[in-house]
């Protein structure tokens, strides 16, 4: 980046400015005023040479004048925006009119800044760096787009291969079979678990059965899921992924009694905690080696002990399970890029500066949906919302998220549209799904939030406009949320 600001201990080549004045004497002058602060500098004479040694030598900045022969400084800019290999160069119009409409005229071609002859070589000088640095900036947000998009290209061939592998498992047995395709195929963690459970408790004639999960990649085994009498008595059971009962159940990889486990003296520290909550039997949730999850079920309700044809059904189950939960990671793995890039093509389309209040807006109304407990499917579309800012209201916007929507099975991009469209339209309480409310009016507020920090107001003060702009749609609970969450008075003071 030193290289874009001027001279420093960097070996790269000094950026190279393209001057273009047909007056002899400004060449010379800003000639030497640049390359005493390490620029390098091409000059031309007229709109057609300007051109020419733009298009040929790839300068890192243009100062042109707007009066040249044979074509205008606004013609040049108009072309050079135009040219396919390097359309946001940066440009310094500068001209002996200071008029409005000449400025105006500068911008509308596509200048990114103009300048009123006579002016201080010194003031060109910060200009350009100002330039040279938010350019290099914008340089490096599209390199990162453009390989997020490659890695989401990658990640929808994964996705693909593993719809296509999942799709030719053998057909399970006729007992469990239609319950298995029903997993293999969910995208949700939710309605996976909850038919998984539905299925185990239907076949094994079970009174409760839970889903353990790790909490993040590697970590415990928790509840994640509980179905049945007696919920409470799973709470607090915890098994560590590299614990001997967690290796013994993935090299069997198979459904087991409680009971038969107890000959294995190694398993003498774990299963005291397993037995006092009345778990009878165990299933790993095992796919290629890893551990899933992990099935846990109490006695049958008859009494009787489970058959072995039962556990030859309830492994196929569990097979089917682990390869959907697997599938779930996946998916969500393949929105979550979708959203990061959709994020990374709105910061690509303001200013520099308004990264960081979509990040606060984004922060502030995902803390207030916690505060009001908004479920995840409202909070987590709720918060990309925010980060998205005005950008998701344009037509460039609604057509990109169309497009990621089209492309994430998990209907997460869907939420996100939905909300947005909401925010815009707001429909009556009475035709919205419980929470919706509180998601548009958070999001109402995100959007005044951002709005004034961009014209200069404190975190503080632009909150306080916020709320205010919005006052129709906050109630005392999301006043207090908002409150709680920015973490200042409920009197906040002018920024």
């Amino acid at each position: 980046m030193s290289g874009l600001l001027g001279p420093g201990p960097s070996t790269a080549a000094p950026p190279c400015i393209l001057v273009v004045d047909d007056d002899r004497r400004v060449v010379d002058l800003l000639s030497i005023a640049l390359g005493a602060h390490g620029y390098r500098v091409t000059s031309a004479a007229d709109g057609d040479e300007a051109v020419r040694v733009a298009l040929a030598k790839r300068p890192d900045l243009v100062v042109l004048d707007v009066r040249l022969p044979k074509k205008s400084g606004l013609e040049v800019c108009e072309i050079l925006r135009q040219d396919p290999d390097d359309p946001y160069l940066p440009i310094i119009m500068v001209s002996a009119a200071s008029e409005t409409e000449a400025r105006l005229q500068g911008f509308a071609r596509g200048a990114d800044d103009y300048l009123a002859k006579p002016f201080s070589p010194r003031e060109l000088v910060a200009r350009i760096r100002r330039l040279l640095a938010r350019a290099g900036d914008a340089r490096e947000s599209r390199r990162r787009s453009r390989e997020a998009e490659l890695e989401l290209a990658h990640a929808r061939d994964d996705a693909r291969r593993a719809h296509a592998d999942l799709s030719r498992e053998q057909h399970l047995r006729a007992l469990g079979a239609g319950v298995a395709r029903a997993l293999l195929g969910a995208l949700d963690a939710d309605e996976l678990s909850g038919r998984f459970l539905l299925a185990v408790r239907a076949h094994l004639g079970v009174s409760v059965a839970a889903l353990l999960t790790p909490e993040r990649a590697g970590g415990t085994l928790v509840p994640a899921a509980v179905r049945g009498d007696g919920l409470d008595r799973f709470a607090g059971l915890a098994v560590r992924p590299d614990g001997e009962f967690a290796t013994l159940l993935s090299a069997l990889d198979r459904p087991a009694r409680l009971a038969e486990l107890e000959r294995f003296p190694e398993l003498t520290p774990e299963l005291p905690a397993l037995i006092a909550k009345g778990i009878s039997i165990v299933a790993p949730l095992a796919r290629g080696g890893a551990l899933e999850g992990l099935l846990v079920a109490d006695e049958r309700r008859d009494g009787e002990d489970a058959s072995r044809a039962d556990l030859e059904v309830l492994g196929l189950l569990c097979e089917a399970a682990a390869g959907g939960l697997a599938n779930v990671r996946r998916c969500r793995a393949l929105a979550d890029g979708l959203i990061e890039t959709l994020v990374a093509r709105a910061g690509e389309t303001g200013a520099v500066e308004d990264s960081g209040a979509r990040a606060e807006a984004a922060a502030l109304v995902a803390r207030a949906a916690r505060a009001l407990t908004l479920p995840l499917r409202l909070a987590d579309p709720l918060a990309h919302a925010a980060a998205l800012g005005d950008w998701a209201e344009t037509a460039a916007g609604r057509h990109a998220l169309a497009l990621a929507a089209g492309a994430d099975p998990t209907g997460r991009l869907l939420a996100l549209a939905r909300l947005i469209e909401r925010a815009a339209e707001p429909v009556a309480a009475e035709a919205a799904e419980p929470g919706e409310p509180d998601a548009v009016a958070l999001l109402q507020v995100a959007r005044g939030y951002l709005a004034a920090r961009r014209q200069g107001a404190g975190a503080a003060r632009a909150l306080a406009r916020a709320m205010e702009t919005c006052a129709g749609v906050l109630d005392d609970a999301r006043r207090r949320a908002l409150r709680d969450a920015a973490d200042w008075p409920a009197r906040p003071t002018a920024a």
